[in-house]
């Protein structure tokens, strides 16, 4: 049973009043499959657009395998100017 620890920035952070969250699943999550759960037990982060989980310092692709102990971080949408 794998557990993600994800940190958290901007937005998100602000959104979850925590620096870092844990996510226990019964099975090895994708990209893909690890934001899907985030948005369903975060309702708030369903509603902000370009949302993007980073791991290991790179946005993987959708279908890539998250392993437990990877730094992964949840990326909130930026502007620049």
């Amino acid at each position: 049973m794998p557990n993600y620890r994800i940190l958290l920035f901007g937005l998100t952070r602000d959104l979850l009043q925590n620096k870092e969250i844990v996510v226990n699943s019964e099975k090895i999550l994708t990209a893909a499959q690890l934001l899907q759960e985030l948005k369903s037990s975060y309702p708030s982060l369903a509603n902000l657009p370009s949302l993007r989980i980073a791991a290991e310092h790179h946005f993987p692709e959708a279908d890539f395998i998250l392993n437990e102990g990877m730094e992964i971080a949840l990326i909130p949408p930026v502007s620049g100017g």
